[in-house]
C-alpha cells in the first residue's frame, strides 16, 4: 500500500513540478511583451499621425490590440497555475485556452477594422497627397527588430511549456515582423512617387492580421471542446503495449487541459493476475507513458482481463 501511495503521488506531482520550471520565464516574457507593445503603440500612433502614414497607424492599432491580448494572456496564465480544487478537479489550465481564443478573436477584429478603414480611404478619395516623412521608415524598422526579439523569446518558452497563450503570442509577434516589413515597403514606395501605396499597405496589413487570428481561434476552440491532438492517442497506445505484461490496449482517450494532457486508457492483462499485480502493472504503464510523452499531466489506467 505504501508503494502504491508513493507511485500515485509521483504520478500526480510530476506534471505541475515540470511546468513550474518555466513558469517564471513565461511570466517574464508576457510582462516584457506588454511593456514593448505599449511603447510600440505610442510610437506608431505618434509617428503615424505626424507623418500621415496610414500603414503605420494601422500597425499602431495592431499593437494596441496586442496590449489587451497580452494582458489577458498573463492573467490566464496566472489563473491556470492554480491547483485543482473541488469545483475544478482537473485544474484551471483551460483558462489559457480561453485567453488564446481571445487573442485570436482580437486579431480577427483588429484586422477587419484596419482593412475596412483602408478600403474606405481608397474609395472615398482621402488618400494622402504627400508621401509620409522618412521617420516613418525608422518606426517600421524599430517594430521589426523589437518583434523579432519577442518572437524568439515567446516561441522558445512556449514550446517548452506547450502554453497556448505564449504560442499564440509568438505567432502574433512573427506576424508583426511581416506587418512591419509591409509597412516599410508601403512607406518607402509612397516616398518615391506612389503615395497611394501607403494606404494599400495598410489594407494588406489588415487582411493579414485577420487571417492570422483564424488559427488561434480554431486551435483553442479545439482545446475547449476536448479535441484530441493528432497522433497523441496512438503514441500512448504504442508505448503502453511495450510494457511487459500488457496484452493489448482496448481504449485510449486524451483530454487537453490548457497546454497539458490527461490520458485515460484501458489495458488488457492476464486474467489470472492478482489484484496487487495488476495494480502494479497499471502504475508501470502510467510511469512509462509519462516518461516518453511530453506535456502529460496525468495518466489513469483501467485494467481488464484479456
Amino acid at each position: 500500500m505504501a508503494q502504491h501511495r508513493a507511485s500515485r503521488i509521483h504520478t500526480l506531482a510530476a506534471g505541475p513540478a515540470w511546468g513550474l520550471r518555466y513558469a517564471g520565464r513565461s511570466v517574464s516574457v508576457q510582462f516584457i511583451t506588454v511593456l514593448a507593445n505599449v511603447a510600440l503603440a505610442v510610437m506608431k500612433f505618434t509617428v503615424g499621425n505626424l507623418t500621415g502614414s496610414r500603414a503605420l497607424i494601422a500597425d499602431g492599432f495592431n499593437s494596441a490590440g496586442d496590449i489587451v491580448a497580452t494582458f489577458a494572456a498573463w492573467l490566464a496564465f496566472r489563473y491556470g497555475e492554480r491547483e485543482p480544487d473541488e469545483n475544478h478537479p482537473y485544474g484551471h489550465g483551460n483558462a489559457e485556452a480561453l485567453a488564446g481564443l481571445l487573442i485570436g478573436g482580437m486579431l480577427m477584429a483588429t484586422g477587419a477594422f484596419i482593412t475596412l478603414d483602408g478600403v474606405d480611404a481608397v474609395f472615398s478619395g482621402e488618400l494622402q497627397k504627400e508621401p509620409p516623412e522618412q521617420i516613418a521608415l525608422v518606426a517600421a524598422v524599430v517594430t521589426m527588430v523589437a518583434k523579432a526579439i519577442l518572437w524568439t523569446a515567446a516561441m522558445r518558452v512556449g514550446r517548452r511549456t506547450n502554453s497556448p497563450t505564449l504560442l499564440a503570442s509568438a505567432r502574433d509577434h512573427a506576424a508583426d515582423v511581416l506587418i512591419g516589413a509591409v509597412a516599410f515597403v508601403g512607406i518607402f514606395l509612397a516616398g518615391h512617387g506612389l503615395p497611394q501605396l501607403d494606404a494599400v499597405a495598410g489594407i494588406a496589413i489588415g487582411v493579414y492580421v485577420f487571417w492570422l487570428g483564424i488559427e488561434p481561434v480554431r486551435s483553442n476552440v479545439g482545446i475547449l471542446m476536448h479535441e484530441e491532438p493528432p497522433g497523441y492517442g496512438s503514441r500512448a497506445r504504442q508505448i503502453a503495449e511495450t510494457v511487459d505484461g500488457v496484452h493489448g490496449v482496448r481504449e485510449v482517450r486524451v483530454q487537453p487541459v490548457g497546454g497539458q494532457y490527461r490520458i485515460d486508457m484501458t489495458l488488457l492483462v492476464d486474467g489470472t493476475l492478482t489484484v496487487a499485480a495488476a495494480h502494479e502493472l497499471a502504475h508501470d504503464v502510467e510511469d512509462v507513458v509519462r516518461e516518453r510523452l511530453d506535456h502529460v499531466m496525468e495518466v489513469y489506467v483501467h485494467v481488464e482481463p484479456a
